[in-house]
């Protein structure tokens, strides 16, 4: 289906730049009335917003526009073993409420009411008006299969092709369901970053494949388990079966066990295998990453004994988000889905 005018204009003005109207129409190759029409009403509804004038050594100097952040808000959740996070984030995908309950999950009835009243509470702490919700994203440690609205697997969770209907019925908004490691990916992509892996190290280890800004799933959704690659062969028992898997050895359970100095040489290891595969940075999220900070110098020395292609190990970076980032990238992969409902809600769609 095309996209409006106002729509093309919305995810442009998403990027989070200013813009001239001159700007956005150079930016979409549309004529200068077709944009100041159209701008003209995005602005009376309270989506765009004049934001300073551009710089000129001469004449009349334009205005520059942004899109209002506090315009729409959308629900990030994620799921976990234990606990649940809640976050609301704005048009620009800038955090601004959270908050989380302790609730193990249970693929059960009684549980999804306790989820549905944990999540009104986060409502009446925050004094969210969730009519006012354009959209959520949720977040849940295994495959999912958005064709099918199910999760294939969750070994964490201990679900093998759950429907997602009762989730959906105990949200007061649109849904779209993703992977925790997808969506914890989301949260490190900028314009100066569109291109890397994300490795997970939580309970479970996983990842995620940006590529020019969207994510690679694979053919089966499962690209980006980094967690059952093999490091160690003839190794630990993982969870999975085999032996020798990343899981293994890169879990907060395996620092534990292990010590800095052991973990390190681990995940030097397999940061090096993952430069050999896809030449991309490295972003290092998850319970261990958002720890991860101080031991970088050493990490950085380890890698490179396993790289020899590269004169600086210059690739490897801890993650920027280190709080409620699978929540906070859901909503964001809500924002993607359902951003632009806030041009239906204030009536402005044109054709």
């Amino acid at each position: 289906m095309a996209q409006t005018v106002q729509e093309r204009i919305f995810q442009l003005m998403r990027r989070g730049q200013t813009m001239t109207r001159q700007d956005i129409a150079e930016n979409l190759s549309l004529s200068m009335p077709t944009v100041l029409q159209h701008v003209t009403r995005l602005i009376e509804a309270g989506i765009l917003e004049e934001w300073g004038a551009a710089q000129s050594n001469w004449g009349r100097k334009a205005k520059m526009l942004r899109l209002r952040p506090e315009a729409g808000d959308v629900l990030g959740i994620n799921i976990g073993i234990r606990l649940i996070e809640f976050v609301t984030a704005d048009l620009m995908g800038n955090l601004r409420q959270s908050g989380a309950i302790s609730l193990p999950f249970r693929d059960e009835p009684d549980w999804y009411i306790q989820f549905q009243r944990a999540l009104l509470d986060f409502f009446a702490q925050y004094q969210v008006d969730s009519s006012q919700i354009l959209g959520a994203g949720v977040s849940f440690p295994g495959i999912i299969d958005s064709q099918r609205n199910q999760v294939v697997r969750s070994h964490i969770l201990g679900v093998e092709h759950m429907g997602l209907e009762r989730f959906e019925k105990a949200l007061p908004c649109p849904a779209v369901f993703e992977n925790d490691a997808n969506c914890a990916c989301f949260v490190e992509r900028s314009a100066e970053r569109d291109s890397y892996v994300y490795l997970s190290l939580n309970e479970s280890v996983g990842g995620a494949v940006m590529l020019r800004g969207r994510l690679w799933m694979g053919d089966t959704f499962q690209a980006g388990e980094l967690g059952h690659m093999i490091l160690i062969p003839g190794g630990r028992r993982c969870y999975c079966g085999k032996q020798g898997c990343a899981d293994a050895y890169l879990s907060p359970q395996a620092l534990e066990q292990d010590g800095w100095e052991t973990y390190l040489e681990h995940l030097a290891l397999l940061a090096s295998n993952l430069r050999m595969l896809l030449n991309l940075d490295l972003v290092i999220g998850g319970q261990v990453g958002s720890k991860i900070r101080p031991q970088m110098d050493t990490l950085l020395v380890k890698t490179a004994q396993y790289d020899r292609f590269a004169r600086d190990v210059n690739y490897i970076f801890p993650c920027g988000q280190q709080e409620y980032a699978c929540a906070l990238g859901a909503a964001r992969a809500g924002l993607e889905a359902f951003g632009s409902q806030l041009l239906h809600k204030a009536e402005m769609v044109v054709s």
